[in-house]
């Protein structure tokens, strides 16, 4: 499952880049991803599965909002923003369920663990590149240039802790 959204996302990134898929559906890609992530962290969390999917559904209603009726053919930082929500909510609570819970497996040994440090990792930069997105657009281009360049290094390196994690066993 996990390979398969691996896979879903480079598509993604690369029919965007070369201009394969139309922008707005680009635009809407925290949708997607809100969605399998309520749907995996659901089936990872099983104590608290009903509470991760109550949220994910309002997470993804709120994100659909956003894009449909705020975004008027941008990205919508709002969506952005409660995919990022999502992104940090759901991996801190599978840890604090392997923290609570232990077991006898490392934590390095089990694919959520980097699954979750992943997103983790990019959530946080992704927020320093999509609040002032449009505002830097408009006062400080080049420093938007610099700030997109430094956010793709960080999502290069969060796919290879994701890689590292579809490997994982556990």
């Amino acid at each position: 499952m996990l390979f398969i959204y691996f896979l879903f996302v480079v598509f993604i990134e690369i029919a965007h880049y070369v201009r394969l898929i139309p922008t707005s559906l680009y635009y809407s890609s925290p949708i997607f991803f809100i969605s399998f992530f309520t749907y995996y962290f659901g089936n990872q969390i099983k104590n608290n599965k009903n509470s991760i999917y109550i949220i994910g559904i309002i997470s993804l209603l709120i994100a659909f909002y956003f894009i449909l009726f705020k975004a008027k053919g941008n990205y919508s930082t709002d969506a952005g923003i409660v995919m990022n929500f999502v992104y940090i909510l759901f991996p801190l609570s599978w840890l604090l369920t392997q923290i609570m819970d232990t077991d006898e497996n490392s934590l390095l040994k089990k694919q959520t663990f980097w699954i979750s440090f992943s997103l983790l990792f990019w959530a946080v930069f992704f927020f320093f590149r999509l609040i002032p997105m449009y505002w830097l657009n408009n006062n400080d281009p080049e420093f938007l240039i610099q700030i997109n360049f430094g956010f793709q290094i960080i999502t290069i390196f969060s796919y290879l802790l994701f890689l590292r994690g579809l490997f994982c066993r556990i």
